[in-house]
């Protein structure tokens, strides 16, 4: 009796440390994640007549992670289109920096698939909000992650309107700006 006893002993602490364990297993694979290297925010626009392209281009970007959710910022004044004067009436006259310095991208960090072994990658497509202008709309964020020794390999990419954030039609000497514009975020995040 007193070694089934034992048995029972030591078959409960050994459940109990698996159940510890399975408690410390996922707050690792939730371990916070930040950004790595140079990262690059892209965001798209047409300008017609003429299908102008313009891009502007921000490597500026932090990303912070509560475990639930994870929330991307760009400083809206290092957005670079290649045009200081472009870049000047779309920061002051347009998106109003002084007043709306960043914008944010936040999503569940759960709803995305997280690749387990290096070299693998996983794509699908989530649910944020993005925010800009002081305004939050929702986003559908196409994605691919690739797993790497450090962490994991972003590509990111969503359509927006500017109108739906409050923010007025761009246009500059007869050349008016899509609204609809798209955003691109290439980064390499590791668990902190």
């Amino acid at each position: 009796m007193r070694s089934f006893v034992r048995s029972v002993r030591i078959l409960a602490g050994a459940g109990l440390v698996a159940g510890a364990l399975m408690l410390v297993v996922p707050s690792v694979a939730q371990a916070a994640m930040t950004v790595s290297g140079k990262p690059k925010v892209s965001f798209f626009a047409v300008g017609s007549p003429g299908f102008l392209d313009i891009e502007g281009v921000a490597s500026v970007f932090t990303a912070t992670d509560d475990g639930a959710k994870l929330t991307f910022v760009v400083p809206m004044a290092s957005v670079e289109s290649g045009i200081s004067l472009r870049d000047d009436h779309m920061n002051n006259e347009y998106v109003k920096v002084a007043q709306f310095p960043n914008a944010t991208l936040v999503l569940t960090k759960a709803d995305v698939k997280w690749p387990a072994a290096v070299a693998e990658s996983s794509t699908g497509t989530v649910k944020g909000t993005f925010n800009v202008h002081g305004v939050d709309q929702p986003v559908d964020i196409a994605y691919t992650v690739k797993k790497s020794k450090t962490g994991y390999r972003v590509n990111a990419k969503f359509p927006f309107d500017v109108t739906q954030h409050g923010i007025a039609i761009p246009s500059y000497l007869g050349i008016t700006v899509d609204p609809k514009m798209n955003a691109d975020v290439q980064v390499d995040l590791v668990d902190g």
